[in-house]
């Protein structure tokens, strides 16, 4: 899902993707009882009431507290992110006819190579950059000829590529190339004892080969939000972001359907307060928050309304359906926009989950996965859930 970035701090050829779903407390009714008709006595018992209201709260978050000490804490994330990823091989963004002296030819495709093909290697030396590949051309030039190894759709070929010297004396195959990938998304957490992070919530494809992209290389870099595409019927919204690719978090170390990972490397998104994580059966039906950056970096929570719960006994996605809620989301957005993706949901003080899909004929309506398997992907031991049985 296309994202607009600083061209200036880029190369000119990456491509970009995605992005791309009151506790009311009052005092006994006796206590009320005998003084009815006293003003003196009415102000004494609400004096009485306030503080059986805050030792009440007080015993409410010192329960709270005992009960999260078994729990696994993390830095809950929102933040908006740029990735980068340098790819496992080139992708064939498409081919080209070239003008030679012996007329119009189109190498590449009369030797079978396709748009959305990846090149891994070129004459058995395994490349991954562009630059690598301008090499294996230069050295092409004496024997004219080019084995290209290529992986298309999950199947991997040998394909004979003779470049040729165009009118302008240049060596080519036709073939338009990338190497790289960048776009934004949002940090689900941080891990605070390991500064291992998850994010997205899910894969991200190559939208040219339509398959899961293998990182040779990646980064997560800071973004600044700059406006929000607002959704419609059949089109999602996206954020629109300036990806500061000299400014580097951390590492991306594994992309797979349940999000993408690595190593925090920067404080500056740690400087929050920890909070709970929540076990699959503890999440229901009910009210629920998402936090998500609209503009610049700044981290805002909107109210959602959790609709469906599928209680996951194996990793799977789509465990959350809900449905956005808050005014000004649905007034600024529309709902889930692309860019989302990766937002954490908190409930009752504690993180569920992450915004991972919305459904594209209506943006209000979304999906979320669970935080515990993220938390499993990303290879965190965090402590069984203690089952406790009621004695009658």
């Amino acid at each position: 899902m296309n994202q607009k970035i600083n061209k200036n701090r880029f190369l000119i050829h990456t491509i970009l993707i995605f992005v791309f779903s009151l506790l009311s407390i009052s005092a006994p009714a006796q206590t009320y009882v005998w003084a009815q008709s006293n003003n003196d006595q009415l102000l004494h018992i609400d004096e009485k009431r306030k503080i059986y209201e805050v030792s009440t709260k007080q015993a409410e978050r010192t329960a709270s507290k005992k009960q999260n000490q078994n729990r696994y804490m993390l830095i809950p994330g929102g933040d908006a992110i740029g990735i980068k990823i340098q790819t496992d091989g080139l992708v064939v963004v498409d081919t080209y006819l070239v003008n030679t002296e012996g007329g119009t030819i189109n190498p590449a495709k009369e030797a079978g190579v396709m748009k959305g093909d990846m090149i891994l290697a070129v004459n058995n030396q395994k490349i991954s950059t562009i630059e690598e590949y301008k090499e294996q051309l230069m050295l092409a030039k004496e024997n004219n000829q080019m084995i290209l190894t290529i992986n298309r759709q999950g199947k991997t070929e040998n394909i004979t590529v003779h470049p040729v010297i165009s009118t302008e004396g240049v060596c080519t195959t036709g073939l338009y190339l990338r190497d790289k990938l960048a776009g934004i998304g949002t940090l689900t957490f941080i891990d605070p004892n390991t500064n291992k992070y998850g994010a997205l919530g899910h894969e991200i494809i190559d939208q040219d080969t339509n398959q899961l992209v293998n990182i040779k290389n990646g980064e997560i870099i800071n973004s600044n939000v700059l406006s929000v595409r607002k959704a419609t019927t059949g089109k999602p919204g996206e954020k629109v972001a300036d990806i500061l690719f000299d400014e580097k978090l951390g590492t991306l170390e594994k992309n797979n359907k349940y999000g993408v990972y690595g190593l925090m490397q920067s404080n500056e998104m740690s400087q929050k307060d920890l909070i709970p994580m929540a076990y699959i059966n503890e999440v229901k039906k009910g009210p629920a928050q998402i936090l998500t950056v609209l503009n610049g970096n700044k981290i805002e929570a909107f109210d959602i309304e959790i609709t469906e719960v599928n209680v996951q006994s194996e990793k799977a996605i789509k465990g959350i359906k809900y449905t956005v809620t808050d005014p000004r989301l649905l007034e600024e957005t529309g709902g889930i926009v692309q860019g989302m993706s990766g937002s954490p949901i908190i409930q009752d003080g504690k993180i569920i989950g992450a915004v991972t899909h919305v459904l594209v004929h209506d943006s209000t309506l979304g999906y979320g996965i669970f935080i515990e398997w993220m938390l499993q992907e990303v290879g965190i031991e965090y402590p069984a859930q203690k089952m406790v049985t009621k004695v009658a």
